[in-house]
Parts: C-alpha cells; structure tokens; sequence
C-alpha cells in the first residue's frame, strides 16, 4: 500500500512531512477529516496523532482549522475508531 504524505507549516514555520494515517467523509455534515502523524514520539514513546478538517487541491492536502467543539468531538470519535481497530 503506498503511504500518502503531506507537508504541513508548523507555528515556528518549520515544514514538516506527514502521514494520512486515514480520512472520512461526513456526509450529514459535507465535511472531510483527515487523521495523520508527523512520525514523532511524545514523553511516553507513543506515536503522535493529530486530526483536522481538510480539504484535497489538486494532489495537495490543505489542512483546515476546527472552529466548533461539534466538529472536534467528531474528529475524536474518528481518531478513537481508527485507533481501534489498528490494535
């Protein structure tokens, strides 16, 4: 299976590679969330998961902000599921 990878701008302005870990529609919402890793560990040397809204352009990958706690606790429900299932 080939990886799909993504460069993402940290807050220092850094570029980062990352990994689509996995994606989904929300067809009540029309919204798209991507669940995706930087390949970095935390204090606890578990791997480091992020999720957001996004949307594709062209082959690129542009990450949206979450502005609403309805569609944060749709991200986190995600991330849970996906987190499962690769157990």
């Amino acid at each position: 299976m080939e990886r799909i990878t993504f460069i993402k701008t940290n807050e220092e302005g850094k570029r980062i590679k990352c990994e689509v870990i996995a994606t989904y529609h929300d067809e009540v919402k029309n919204k798209d969330f991507i669940v995706y890793t930087d390949n970095t560990f935390d204090n606890n040397s578990k791997l480091k998961v992020y999720y957001s809204l996004y949307e594709k352009v062209g082959k690129d990958i542009k990450l949206k902000n979450i502005d609403n706690l309805e569609d944060e606790k749709t991200g986190l429900e995600i991330v849970k599921e996906i987190l499962e299932e690769l157990k």
